[in-house]
């Protein structure tokens, strides 16, 4: 009996985890495509794992001025985009300000401005390993001696 509760539990879990990441999605989707149409956009992450993560989208004009941003940051699958226009008019390849924010929204925006610099200047961006992907190349570097 507890096996079948734990089994239909885990599945239960699955789908509603799976219903809420595609919501996230199409939130994500939504404002990406309501930024782009305003102008380029520049995109930063921070993974967070087990503590808050945070991603953060600015629609730039052709003087790479932040026209609009907006900023998602949380440890659940219920986070939302929400307004960020603190750096409204500032310039995304060199964000100076000092900001007061917590740390997860701050390396989602230094990453954006960095990801933006980095393609401005021709270099490709190479995406990030998963936790998995790092335990397993660990693994194999303790298997090989390497």
């Amino acid at each position: 009996m507890n096996f079948w509760f734990l089994l239909i539990s885990l599945g239960v879990a699955f789908v509603l985890q799976f219903i809420f990441a595609s919501i996230q999605i199409k939130d994500f989707n939504k404002n990406y495509k309501r930024l782009r149409k305003i102008g380029r956009v520049a995109i930063g992450k921070y993974k967070g794992a087990i503590f808050a993560g945070s991603i953060a989208m600015f629609a730039i004009d052709e003087e790479e001025k932040i026209i609009e941003g907006v900023c998602m940051s949380g440890v659940s699958i219920l986070a939302r985009f929400k307004k960020f226009n603190m750096l409204n008019d500032e310039n995304i390849g060199n964000i100076q300000k000092e900001l007061n924010l917590p740390k997860p929204v701050k390396k989602a925006i230094e990453n954006a401005s960095s990801n933006y610099r980095r393609i401005i200047n021709g270099e490709e961006i190479k995406p990030e390993k998963s936790p998995i992907g790092k335990v397993t190349d660990s693994l194999k570097c303790i298997a090989t001696g390497k």
